[in-house]
């Protein structure tokens, strides 16, 4: 079993041994596959970190879009033909 130090409800570090520490940090015990990374303190003990959200359509297609200055040029260079093209790529990759 390891140590898990905790400062304001955060783990901040993990040990194989405990060892004296001021008085406004706390040590737990945790099991071995607990990891500073994975896990957070809910108070009483070290739990998983929530998984964040699945990103939604709208998050995924604003990331695929090319930036607006590569737009621009892709209109410049290829013509609105090739601007839709993109942007089309990118809606039918990412459908509402």
């Amino acid at each position: 079993m390891k140590k898990a130090l905790i400062f304001q409800d955060q783990i901040v570090q993990i040990e194989s041994v405990s060892f004296p520490v001021a008085l406004e940090l706390i040590w737990i015990d945790v099991a071995d596959d607990v990891s500073m990374e994975t896990h957070v303190f809910d108070g009483a003990s070290a739990v998983l970190k929530p998984h964040p959200p699945a990103p939604t359509y709208q998050e995924l297609r604003r990331a695929a879009y090319p930036s607006i200055p590569d737009q621009f040029d892709l209109l410049y260079h290829g013509g609105m033909d090739a601007w839709k093209a993109a942007i089309t790529a990118v809606k039918e990759r990412f459908p509402k």
